[in-house]
């Protein structure tokens, strides 16, 4: 086998096929992924360690009941686990960790290579599902002169003489990597060193032999079915096509069952694009549908709130007091009093069908989900820029993967979508391709660059206009795409210069050297296609959609829109489905959203203003996710009606009056969230759900009758496959994607835009010469004038609405190291506002003006800012939340055993530096404090993080089943809010470490 360590992102999908595949439970493993360098070591990285399979292996030699042997003719070294009699020898004597133990089995385990696949000619289930293209099996001659030839090391880990017959490849070496100058390690591997791994990690190679738990009840890891059932048993007779229904990976996967159990689920190899690649949380949805710690029955609230006691109770009659209780807030407080939240845990069919069905025939505007938390920034970026929102390009070899750079900003793709990012990287590695990662981590995005830049938490967009600055101050912009397609270009070029936002301007702000800044701007311009990805890291702030806008124009003024291999692409765009009620049965608020955000109907629910807010219908899990969490607490606490729609017991059931139990993906059929690559992935319904959960669709059509809503919310449409092809496609973009043409494919998937079932497929929206559809020739894009819109006077008119000019200024956040100007909101979420232009709803939004820190006369910054009250009580850290390694998505792969064994515990990643200061060692549990609260967690000792800087993943609950943790949100602010797109600053805040 050969092992890519350049191609290792280190996101464990090899051992969750291996789980899987073999039936493994807790504690055992045939192989596991592990941290490659010492704990606080910032090159590091990740090995995938297997049996080496090794000529002279010594767990043989050590073996006293004759349970080992070595087939002569493959070389594979095998246990019979039915001789074994767990003496541990073999164990004790593979000097590379690589076999386990079965404590309830009492015999060692190891890999085979997968003995019986290899029987029936398949490859191992690790290589099979492989994201990272990283794994690889063949004849060990073939594989090392395919190695030669493409100019790959090979690691020399035979230390021991043992001859193994397992090829490490080297990580490239990086001559560019910007170091820490105290760092005496190079960032190449040159040997297989593997020493003490961090503690977070729950399957290190040295087992944690201590650890200072968080105060709640913990449960050991237990497997369910089909894990330690044997063989026979979870055989499957029969396969059906499908997709994961958790993230924006949208993988497609096939669903394995034995008569009616679920048995296994794997990635698809009849898809042409994944190719049966697939990330672990896909396989551990296996340990969703079988999971004692699902909802099963409604309940009903008989405690205080917020004390979690219930009783159960039947449909009919939750229903039924819901309904009356719903009936009797509009009575009193009108139709507006009913806020809905629904999160992406439902799915699109329940954001963009049944809820929002259900909000127009009620008569609320008060319907929201995650969006604001998440991408309502770089939503209206990209409408008032293109005039669609999302890239039009395709993860294809011919397009993406053509690109000669990739810059990520604030984007972590390898662990947030890790089958699109092995692809690009193995792309990359095939073309020569070049990387560049701009984040306050050295993320795992990052350890693949060729060239890392530890930017200053929230100065993106100062990064951005100075290599604009730079590219036209220089003229090596694309003249031709920009007199041609770019709107209001020449009206930007001469802000920036008038402003000069210089590389030298930028510098001591971003904290990137001016040299390199004009180095990144002179890449992006010079390359031959250069793809810029951003995310959640240049979403979540107070700035965000004029950062968003600024580094979309770094991308057009260099041609890179429009084309194959170039691209801004923000992720994702969202599938174009949206019901809408007929106009006679529309009811039209009596008033405007409160705010665009959640987070700004608080004042509402707790204090009436500027209207009360008394109800709210909950589908995921606000008292985790919402920011500021100790403020939405009292809130939640103070609605008359709570109903909670919801897989597992959480934090905010127990606020809840009603906790209604929901079935998910094969349970109820459903459609992947929004993907990258404009791919619908269709899944349909396999199984019932467990006890009388019951489909989303189902619940929101049943409490509609309860209104006189199903002549719209009609019965039949508790179907999602008679939903979608009813009511959801209705529109040029999608109209062909039907269910007929979804299940004439055996991947489930068609990408978007297609206007009827035998339309032809696009990988790349938007080419020269191309005509967007129903529009005048020549009209490349949907905006009004068919171009890329920098600057008009109908956008200048909407920014200005709100304080702000459609000529980005520069501004970050107010809790900084240093004071810098920020966007203070002029009017509080307990007044009305002004109604914003940006959403399609009439919402009320704040105006904002920008703050500049004003200097004495002799030059000295003032003494009261923000920051500086702030950094006087101690405040002394930047601190950046986000989302944590590829295993965990959310809160729901914390309720699965083996996402929890592979990373158990909240942590806080702390420079050495840092904790030196402060003394702390890894794995001691620590306080982490900001003005808005204080949260505990696990130090991760790490290099790759900015010296000034701690990050903590969210996702972790005080209410979780095995390692609860209070959510990072009690440490975050919901005023710091964007005056634009109304999303919420979660990662540049201050904070400081303490001792505990």
């Amino acid at each position: 086998m050969t092992v890519d360590l350049e191609r290792c992102i280190g996101c464990k999908s090899c051992e969750a096929a291996c789980k899987q595949e073999h039936g493994l439970g807790p504690g055992e493993f045939r192989n596991k992924v592990v941290w490659l360098g010492d704990t606080g070591q910032a090159a590091g990285g990740f090995l995938p360690l297997a049996c080496l399979q090794c000529d002279r292996p010594a767990c043989l030699r050590a073996c006293a009941a004759s349970a080992i042997s070595k087939d002569e003719k493959t070389g594979v070294v095998q246990i019979d686990e039915s001789r074994c009699t767990g003496c541990g020898e073999c164990v004790v004597a593979c000097p590379y960790g690589a076999i386990g133990y079965d404590a309830i089995g009492h015999h060692a385990v190891k890999c085979d290579l997968c003995a019986d696949r290899r029987a029936e000619k398949r490859r191992p289930a690790c290589v099979e599902s492989c994201p990272g293209y990283a794994l690889d099996i063949g004849v060990r001659d073939d594989l090392v002169q395919q190695a030669s030839k493409n100019g790959r090391n090979i690691l020399d880990c035979d230390h021991y003489m043992l001859n193994p017959s397992t090829i490490f490849l080297e990580p490239l070496q990086r001559l560019e990597v910007d170091k820490d100058p105290s760092d005496s390690e190079d960032s190449v591997i040159t040997s297989l060193r593997l020493s003490e791994s961090p503690a977070v990690m729950g399957a290190g190679v040295q087992a944690r032999t201590t650890k200072v738990m968080p105060k709640g009840v913990m449960r050991p890891l237990e497997a369910n079915f089909p894990y330690r059932i044997p063989r026979p048993e979870r055989q499957a007779d029969r396969i059906i096509a499908g997709g994961c229904n958790i993230c924006f990976n949208c993988c497609t996967v096939n669903f394995h069952f034995r008569g009616q159990q679920l048995v296994n689920i794997t990635g698809n190899p009849d898809d042409p694009l994944f190719k049966g690649k697939v990330c672990p949380k896909s396989q551990m949805t296996l340990q969703l549908y079988n999971n004692k710690e699902r909802l099963q029955t409604p309940l009903k609230r008989v405690g205080e709130r917020g004390e979690g006691k219930f009783v159960k109770i039947t449909w009919e009659q939750a229903m039924t007091e819901i309904a009356e209780k719903l009936e009797k807030t509009r009575e009193d407080w009108g139709p507006e009093a009913l806020g809905l939240f629904v999160g992406a845990r439902t799915g699109l069919l329940v954001t963009q069908g049944y809820a929002r069905l259900f909000a127009q025939l009620w008569g609320t505007p008060n319907l929201e989900g995650t969006g604001p938390f998440c991408a309502s920034a770089k939503s209206i970026a990209y409408q008032v820029t293109s005039g669609q929102s999302g890239c039009g390009n395709s993860y294809t070899r011919e397009d993406l993967g053509s690109a000669e750079l990739y810059v990520y900003l604030g984007d972590n793709q390898a662990e947030t979508r890790p089958v699109y990012f092995g692809m690009l990287n193995d792309w990359r590695l095939s073309n020569g391709a070049k990387m560049v990662v701009v984040d306050p981590r050295r993320t795992v995005t990052a350890v693949k660059a060729d060239r890392w830049l530890g930017i200053r938490p929230g100065t993106d967009m100062a990064l951005g206009l100075a290599m604009a600055h730079h590219i036209l101050s220089n003229k090596l912009h694309d003249l031709y795409f920009c007199q041609d397609w770019v709107l209001g270009w020449e009206e930007w070029r001469d802000f920036i210069l008038e402003k000069d936002y210089s590389p030298d301007w930028a510098a001591p702000i971003t904290d990137i050297t001016s040299d390199n800044i004009r180095w990144l701007a002179e890449e992006i311009a010079s390359a031959d296609g250069c793809v810029i990805f951003c995310s959640r890291g240049i979403n979540q702030h107070s700035n965000s959609t004029q950062t968003i806008r600024v580094l979309m124009y770094v991308a057009a003024i260099t041609g890179n829109w429009g084309r194959q291999g170039g691209a801004f692409s923000n992720m994702t765009p969202g599938i174009p489905i949206s019901a809408q009620a007929p106009s006679e049965r529309y009811v039209k608020p009596n008033k405007p959203k409160i705010r665009h955000s959640p987070a700004g109907w608080i004042e509402a629910m707790r204090d009436g203003k500027p209207y009360p807010l008394k109800a709210m219908i909950s589908c995921n899990n606000p008292m985790s996710n919402w920011p500021d969490q100790k403020t939405a607490r009292d809130a939640f606490r103070s609605l008359d009606l709570l109903v909670h729609i919801e897989l597992f017991a959480n934090e905010t059931t127990a606020f809840a009056d009603y906790v209604l139990p929901a079935a998910t993906g094969i349970e109820q059929g459903d459609v992947g969230r929004a993907a990258d690559d404009r791919r619908v992935v269709w899944i349909d319904k396999m199984i019932d759900p467990p006890g009388e959960a019951k489909a989303d669709g189902w619940i929101w059509v049943e409490l509609g009758k309860r209104f006189g809503f199903d002549d719209v919310l009609k019965e039949d449409y508790a179907e999602p496959a008679v939903f979608w092809d009813e009511v959801l496609i209705q529109n040029d973009s999608i109209r062909g994607c039907t269910q007929q043409r979804l299940h004439s494919v055996p991947h489930r998937t068609v990408r978007w835009p297609v206007s009827s079932e035998t339309a032809q497929e696009q990988e790349t929206l938007y080419l020269e010469g191309s005509t967007v559809k129903g529009a005048t020739e020549g009209h490349r894009f949907p905006s009004p004038s068919g171009k890329l819109e920098f600057f008009t006077k109908e956008l200048e008119k909407k920014f200005h609405s709100l304080g702000l000019s459609s000529l980005p200024e520069f501004y970050s956040e107010r809790e900084q190291l240093i004071d810098l100007p920020y966007a203070e909101l002029e009017i509080g979420d307990d007044q009305s506002g002004v109604c914003s232009p940006f959403h399609k709803v009439l919402t009320w939004a704040s105006p904002a003006h920008i703050v500049s820190p004003k200097k004495d006369r002799l030059g000295k910054e003032e003494a009261n800012t923000p920051g500086v009250r702030l950094r006087q009580l101690g405040f002394d850290t930047e601190l950046i939340t986000g989302r944590p390694p590829a295993p965990h998505f959310h809160s729901w792969t914390h309720y699965f055993w083996q996402a929890q064994e592979m990373w158990p515990d909240l942590y806080v990643q702390v420079h050495p530096k840092k904790a030196d200061k402060l003394g702390i060692k890894d794995g001691e549990q620590v306080r982490v404090s900001s003005a808005h609260g204080s949260i505990e967690a696990r130090v991760w000792l790490y290099a790759g993080i900015r010296p000034t800087s701690v990050f903590i993943p969210i996702g972790w609950g005080e209410k979780q089943p095995f390692h609860p943790w209070h959510s990072v949100n009690f440490l975050t602010d919901k005023t710091q809010r964007d005056p634009i797109s109304d999303q919420t600053n979660l990662k540049s805040l201050l904070c400081r470490i303490d001792k505990l």
